[in-house]
């Protein structure tokens, strides 16, 4: 079944007292907490790994003389997404390890929500989706990658907003997403590209019953 036609058969079957979009920021602000809270002993920790070699140097390059491309490290052309964001939550706060840390926690209960708002639109049951966001967050990969400065975690939550929005058919939001994670991480467009592949191909079907019933319908006249 094409996602549209999957849209549109879960929207049909949405209950009524489906949470919606206040309900949503109350998840947000909980996932958000819950991150600090399981991450608190680790939000201090100096950069390392690609954080050091390049995201951060390329964030902070943005941040001081507004360059997309950076000076301080080697450029490998990654997409903007995530300096632009760093530099930004600096600009507001300040540059620090424990700053950088908390708002990429930030992304991780914004990628958690997502996770939440699927499990509910695809089940329609709290419990289901607080089983599977707990388990998404506790996966290790996920855990590890949360309070890191790396692209992944952008990619992430652009990619599980963007299938989100487009069970729910609101296709500019979902258009939207998948544009910001393509601009985090370039292999992320994969998803996006798939879905416009699968979504094209179960419709041939539907537009050549109708070529032959409309045929016919000429032919009986």
């Amino acid at each position: 079944m094409a996602p549209a036609r999957t849209a549109r058969t879960l929207a049909q079957n949405l209950p009524q007292n489906l949470p919606r979009s206040r309900s949503w920021w109350g998840v947000l602000a909980a996932a958000f907490a819950a991150e600090l809270a399981a991450h608190a002993s680790l939000l201090r920790l100096p950069y390392y790994w690609d954080e050091a070699g390049y995201y951060i140097p390329a964030a902070y390059d943005f941040f001081r003389r507004g360059t997309l491309i950076p000076y301080s490290t080697l450029s490998n052309a990654h997409p903007p997404v995530p300096s632009l964001y760093l530099a930004l939550v600096w600009s507001v706060f300040h540059f620090a390890p424990v700053v950088t840390r908390s708002a990429m926690c930030l992304i991780a209960a914004l990628a958690l929500t997502a996770v939440w708002r699927l499990a509910l639109t695809t089940t329609q049951k709290q419990t289901v989706a607080l089983a599977t966001v707990l388990l998404t967050a506790l996966y290790p990969v996920v855990f590890a990658q949360s309070s890191l400065a790396h692209a992944d975690l952008f990619a992430m939550a652009g990619t599980l907003w963007g299938l989100a929005f487009l069970l729910e058919e609101r296709l500019g939001w979902a258009v939207l997403c998948f544009s910001l994670a393509a601009l985090a991480v370039v292999a992320a467009v994969v998803a996006a590209v798939a879905l416009a592949v699968w979504e094209s191909w179960n419709l041939r079907p539907r537009k050549r019953s109708l070529r032959t019933g409309a045929s016919s319908a000429a032919t009986v006249r």
